[in-house]
């Protein structure tokens, strides 16, 4: 007998916020706006902030959450493919079809606050970048970062796979009309895919302050 669908509930770490780097955080990321911002920038770049390589460390700790959260949407969407098999299975297939629908949108959520996130800590690299002063432990950390970033392209890569295989296997069924569900697999897909921009923009990011911190 096969298990029937259960609505999915999708925990993802929380998302990365300004008010949680309250403990490790750069001068430039206390100030919404300054009247000595440009002059304080100017002087960044003799001097590094003293916490700027504690900062690099949390922002690589960060990027490997992002790892684990995609792990997590990625298991779920896997799933996905059985619940379809099995609401294709029934005789009525509307109530478990709109169990899945509802997971498709909640995983589609959790996809988006993972590109907010990265592109969020983009931000913080970037500004990490104007103090970049050669230096073998910011080095250390940029790569730590970097190799952070590669682990999230590998997770994306796989969770794209199988996503763009439950898309496929959904328009394979031609004799379903529910066109809203059909948009909710197509829109699952896209957001997977919309989270390469924010991968790459925190592989640039980090690449260049890498870059900098070299001796």
């Amino acid at each position: 007998m096969r298990t029937p669908i259960l609505l999915l509930v999708l925990s993802l770490a929380a998302p990365v916020q300004a008010s949680d780097l309250s403990s490790a955080r750069l001068w430039q990321e206390r100030y919404m706006w300054d009247a000595l911002l440009q002059a304080r920038d100017r002087a960044a770049r003799v001097s590094a902030d003293p916490r700027l390589v504690e900062v690099v460390k949390q922002i690589a700790y960060q990027v490997a959450q992002q790892t684990a959260n995609l792990g997590q949407i990625h298991a779920f969407t896997k799933g996905q493919v059985d619940n379809l098999e099995y609401a294709f299975s029934q005789k009525d297939p509307e109530p478990s079809l709109a169990v899945i629908q509802n997971n498709f949108n909640t995983l589609s959520k959790g996809s988006e606050q993972i590109r907010n996130n990265l592109f969020f800590l983009t931000v913080r690299l970037r500004i990490a970048a104007t103090q970049a002063l050669p230096d073998p432990k910011l080095t250390e950390n940029a790569k730590l970062v970097i190799a952070q970033v590669q682990q999230v392209q590998l997770r994306l890569n796989a969770l794209y796979a199988d996503t763009s295989a439950v898309e496929l296997k959904i328009r394979k069924e031609t004799w379903m009309a529910d066109e809203f569900f059909r948009y909710a697999g197509m829109h699952l897909l896209k957001t997977v895919v919309s989270v390469q921009d924010s991968v790459f923009a925190v592989y640039n990011a980090s690449y260049e302050l890498y870059v900098l911190s070299k001796e």
